[in-house]
């Protein structure tokens, strides 16, 4: 019996300490997730131990937690993909010529079609075709890579009899390019025509703010750089590329629609860059009606009467 009696002892002096071990709920609200003061319209749940609230969330807030955001109704977009979550989705159907880009949750044009010679549009996407419903910008001339952008020029002249500048001076901040070979600045048009502008007004600058306030389409465009025109045009398969493109607009919209380099009876056209040759010289693109073409340089208040300005826009 003594046994029995201590057996009996040792199983409930355990009793206590079992209860001590269990886990006890918390009764902070906070760490409930009772947050809030007060709830619009009363829509919540309020903590059972304090003044504290849970509120329901919108539906809009709801979507938007999970990153429903996107109405897809914007340019080149063609409606939502999957389930929508209050009429709005996470990602958008593209159109044609367009893919969707995760990063900036939008349609980006394609730019597989836009080599040189494509007919270039305000929506970003080329083709071989002129397409009358769209608006024609320019024509290709320097291809898209993964390291440098592609450039389109006007197919158009947008000023003619125009000087490179009224005054002699190095402009601040571009380098002399004192031979052809030495024309790699390429991707700088847009970088000089920077520069040459904020050394002075139009009326020192003609050509460089020509292409400056050029706006068609809602474009940032600039006066092309050497670089850029010897790559582009002093290139015999890049130039009859260039004006066949040309030729096919005025084919398919008359020829009010563009000018063709070098179309001047009896002369030629030298077309402006933002390269400096040196403080008095400026470097240019001839063509005339012989078919020959050339990079050159002059006088960078040369006699305007066969100079022009095509401006140029990055893609």
């Amino acid at each position: 019996m003594k046994i029995r009696f201590l057996l009996l002892g040792t199983s409930l002096s355990l009793i206590p300490q079992t209860i001590n071990a269990q886990c006890v709920a918390t009764q902070d609200c906070a760490t409930l997730g009772y947050t809030e003061t007060s709830c619009s319209g009363g829509k919540g749940v309020k903590c059972p131990f304090g003044n504290k609230w849970a509120c329901f969330k919108s539906d809009s807030e709801f979507c938007n937690e999970y990153g429903f955001t996107l109405s897809c109704t914007d340019a080149n977009q063609t409606g939502g993909t999957g389930k929508a979550c209050n009429g709005k989705y996470n990602i958008c159907k593209c159109a044609a010529n367009f893919t969707w880009n995760a990063d900036t949750k939008s349609c980006e044009a394609n730019t597989a079609n836009c080599v040189i010679g494509a007919l270039y549009y305000s929506d970003g996407t080329c083709s071989n075709d002129y397409i009358s419903s769209k608006k024609l910008l320019g024509i290709v001339i320097y291809e898209k890579s993964a390291s440098q952008n592609g450039w389109v020029m006007t197919h158009k002249l947008v000023a003619t009899n125009i000087k490179w500048s009224t005054e002699f001076v190095d402009i601040s901040g571009l380098t002399n390019i004192t031979s052809e070979s030495k024309l790699t600045d390429i991707q700088a048009s847009c970088t000089n025509t920077d520069k040459i502008t904020a050394q002075g007004n139009s009326s020192k600058y003609p050509a460089a703010w020509a292409a400056k306030n050029y706006k068609e389409g809602g474009k940032t465009w600039c006066l092309p750089s050497g670089g850029l025109l010897r790559n582009a045009l002093d290139n015999s398969a890049n130039f009859t590329k260039f004006n066949a493109a040309v030729y096919k607009i005025q084919a398919s919209a008359g020829t009010s629609a563009a000018t063709i380099l070098g179309n001047v009876s009896g002369g030629y056209r030298l077309v402006w860059s933002s390269s400096e040759y040196s403080r008095s010289y400026a470097w240019n693109f001839g063509a005339n009606t012989s078919g020959s073409f050339y990079m050159n340089y002059n006088y960078k208040n040369y006699d305007p009467s066969n100079h022009v300005v095509r401006p140029v826009l990055a893609f």
